[in-house]
Order: C-alpha cells, then sequence, then structure tokens
C-alpha cells in the first residue's frame, strides 16, 4: 500500500478502539492503522493531538487532506457531541448533518451524526456508526427495502425503506453476555473457544425459542449441576439463548448480516433454527464502502 496516494482519511473511532483508514481518490483503500484508542480514553483537548499521531504515523503528507470520523467520536464522550439525525435517514442526511471544523494544522475534518428514532416516549433508539455500514450494504444489496442485522455488543435491526433507514432496534446481547460471562451465577467455567461447539450454541438457541430468557439463562447453571452441560459448553450455551432470544422477534424470510466472520457466523447458525435466510457481508467492507459515499456527498457540497 502507498500512503502517498491517499486523498481523505476516514476514521471509526468508537469506545474501545481507533481505525484509521486512507482512501484514494476513487475511494480505495490504500492504507490502514488499527489502535485500542477508544474515546473514554482521551481527554476533550487532546483528541486532536491522538489523531495527528496516527495520521503521521500513516503518512508524512497528512496537513491538507480532509479527514471524515464516525462512531462514538461524535457523542458526548467524543470530540463533540454532534445531533442525531431522525429516522427516516438517506446518506445525504448524514452528509447535510455532519458537523464541519478545522484541525490545529489547517486541514478540515468532519464528524458525522448518528440516527436516532422515535415512536413514544418508551420507545426511542440512537445508533452511531453502523449507519455508516448500512449505507456500504446498498453496494451489494439492490434491494431498496430489506431488514439488516449488525451482531455486536449492542446489535442493531434495521429496516430500510426506499434506500432509508426507517426504524430500528437496539438489542443488548453482546454486553449482557459479557456481564454474565464475568459477573453472574452462571459465569462459564471456561471461557468460549475459536470454534463455536455447535451443539451446545443450538441447544441454548432452542431453549431461547420457548422466550422465557430470565429461566433460560439461570438453566446455564441447573444443566451443568445436573451434568447435561459440560465446562466448556455452557458459554456456547449461554451464547446459543442470547442469540437465540435475540432473532426468535425476525418475522422476515431473510435478512442481512453486517459484522465480523466469527460472531456472524453464529447469528447463520441461530438464523436456521428460526427457518431464517441469511446474507452475510464483512462490517468492515460495507463500512469502507458507506465512507466513499459520504465523502462524495461532502465533495458535493451541503
Amino acid at each position: 500500500m502507498r500512503s502517498q496516494n491517499i486523498a481523505t482519511f476516514v476514521v471509526d473511532w468508537g469506545t474501545s478502539n481507533f481505525r484509521l483508514f486512507g482512501l484514494d481518490s476513487e475511494g480505495t483503500l490504500v492504507s490502514t492503522i488499527e489502535a485500542p484508542l477508544g474515546v473514554l480514553q482521551i481527554k476533550h483537548a487532546e483528541f486532536a493531538e491522538a489523531l495527528e499521531q496516527k495520521l503521521k504515523e500513516m503518512t508524512s503528507d497528512y496537513q491538507h487532506k480532509t479527514v471524515v470520523m464516525a462512531g462514538m467520536v461524535g457523542s458526548a464522550s467524543g470530540w463533540f457531541n454532534v445531533p442525531y439525525v431522525k429516522a427516516k435517514a438517506t446518506v445525504s442526511d448524514i452528509a447535510k448533518n455532519a458537523l464541519l471544523f478545522q484541525l490545529p494544522w489547517g486541514a478540515q475534518a468532519y464528524i458525522l451524526p448518528g440516527v436516532s428514532y422515535r415512536t413514544s416516549a418508551l420507545f426511542c433508539d440512537v445508533m452511531r456508526g453502523e449507519e455508516v455500514q448500512i449505507f456500504g450494504l446498498s453496494l451489494f444489496n439492490q434491494s431498496e427495502n430489506t431488514q439488516v442485522v449488525l451482531p455486536g455488543t449492542h446489535s442493531k435491526h434495521v429496516f430500510i425503506e426506499n434506500g432509508a433507514i426507517s426504524r430500528f432496534s437496539t438489542y443488548f446481547t453482546g454486553e449482557l453476555y459479557a456481564l454474565l460471562s464475568q459477573y453472574s451465577s452462571v459465569k462459564p467455567p471456561s471461557p468460549a473457544g475459536k470454534e463455536v461447539n455447535v451443539d451446545a450454541f443450538l441447544k441454548g438457541v432452542k431453549k431461547a425459542a420457548a422466550g422465557t430468557l430470565l429461566n433460560d439463562i439461570f438453566s446455564a447453571r441447573a444443566l451443568r449441576l445436573f451434568g447435561e452441560l459440560n465446562d466448556n459448553e455452557v458459554a456456547d450455551y449461554l451464547s446459543g439463548i442470547l442469540i437465540g432470544n435475540e432473532l426468535q422477534s425476525i418475522k422476515r424470510p431473510n435478512i442481512y448480516l453486517v459484522g465480523g466472520e466469527a460472531l456472524c457466523q453464529r447469528y447463520e447458525l441461530a438464523a436456521r433454527q428460526f427457518d431464517i435466510e441469511t446474507h452475510t457481508f464483512s462490517g468492515n467492507t460495507c463500512f469502507l464502502h458507506g465512507m466513499s459515499r459520504i465523502v462524495k456527498e461532502l465533495s458535493h457540497g451541503r
């Protein structure tokens, strides 16, 4: 990869991690840097310094090139709190509502807004970063109306209508799994392995079909006490319960999955138990395609 060909920098800056991508004038990836440098690790006055350090690591020729950032960097915990765009939201809405400012070294920077969705006082939801992946998915999915699931710490179920994010809901699946795995009485004796224990995982998915989540979670302890779950099966069983509980709400016969390979594999396995057909795409690839679309929108003026 040749850093001298970089035309624009795009950044995925989340709670825990920082990812910098250099794109050429055609939107093609030229260079990448990743670091465990989330927004919660940085004081407000130090965001510019942290960003410049990573830009210097990628190339010495960075001073006049635009930086476009997405994710929690635009939250109240980030560099600037950029207001959400209300659903329905299009790629043009994201570009038009991006925060434009000048970096200390003179280059332009944008921080993208997230998307909010509200139907009542008791139902509201938000996303930051996932909207970029959604708009990047359009390169592969030509359907104007579909449902997309983005597995993660806070899994998103997003409905696309006429190319816009029309509505979505967030599931606490990943974070709940982490809490149960570290601090609960059903804490697995051993962590999940790199390979899914398919039998234990599907046993959890089938248990989740009953729709009694709190009881289902405790069954991990009871089954182990009675010798029906081995120590090395508990983690995958719990994973199956939580993912199965999440997916049983889906009414469509097919969905798109966007995310990392290992986690999407679990969602594919669980979806089959509910007769849901899945089409899986890389979260990184969708993010880059989404950012390329947004960069083009920004270059055409707001």
